[in-house]
């Protein structure tokens, strides 16, 4: 038996792993999975976020899970989850990135987006501030959740929120996490194509990467062979 707790990425909310977390929990573990801030139900001023409260939040996570914890985080909840198993490294067991995406050392967050369809960057939509921004329902439709079951697409699209852009802002350092991490490529995925996931990993042992032939939601469009995934990490000590 593992404890998970999981971090959703971008306009998402805990509420995407829903289904992840039922079948983890069918199989002996134990999940949580919470709101970052200015996502889902919590209603911080999207103004006022900051990576440093997404990750605090996380490590808040972590030690309410009363145990050692398999961090994972989907996209840009890979480099929350980084910077937390840091942290609270004697509190986290691994740490997993599902298509994430980390910059370098005093690199940014907008540093990544090198290598992006300009056809999915054009489905974004600014606020008139430019503060935040959220992924037009084309984006949606066509680049992250295009493989999804149309049913969990349209129960996704009112639950979006506007992402705040001050977190992508932020220079990032990655400590080493003293725990050990992997990474699981959606190969099929149009919003973080697979040579950017590639250069998240790079160098990493090849036992430390898992493949699905899945989009940008996994949890969505190949939940079982994700949770499958998640478990065979769980197993491996």
């Amino acid at each position: 038996m593992a404890r998970f707790v999981l971090v959703h990425g971008s306009w998402l909310g805990a509420w995407c792993w829903r289904g992840t977390i039922a079948r983890l929990e069918e199989q002996g573990h134990e999940a949580a999975a919470f709101d970052l801030p200015g996502h889902g139900e919590d209603r911080t001023p999207v103004e006022s976020v900051t990576f440093a409260q997404y990750v605090d939040r996380t490590v808040q996570a972590v030690n309410d899970a009363r145990g050692q914890a398999i961090l994972v985080g989907h996209s840009m909840g890979g480099a929350i989850v980084r910077q937390a198993a840091a942290r609270a490294r004697g509190s986290v067991r691994a740490a997993v990135g599902v298509a994430s995406i980390w910059p370098r050392d005093g690199g940014t967050l907008l540093s990544t987006v090198d290598g992006f369809d300009p056809a999915y960057l054009a489905e974004i939509v600014w606020a008139e501030d430019r503060r935040s921004a959220r992924l037009s329902e084309e984006g949606v439709r066509r680049f992250a959740c295009y493989l999804c079951p149309q049913a969990d697409i349209e129960e996704a699209l009112p639950r979006l929120t506007a992402e705040p852009v001050a977190p992508y802002e932020a220079p990032l350092f990655f400590a080493g996490t003293g725990v050990p991490q992997y990474y699981v490529e959606c190969l099929r995925d149009r919003l973080v194509p697979i040579p950017v996931q590639r250069r998240m990993h790079a160098g990493w042992p090849e036992d430390r990467i898992y493949a699905l032939d899945a989009d940008h939601a996994p949890f969505f469009s190949m939940p079982e062979e994700f949770t499958s995934i998640l478990d065979q990490i769980a197993g491996r000590g």
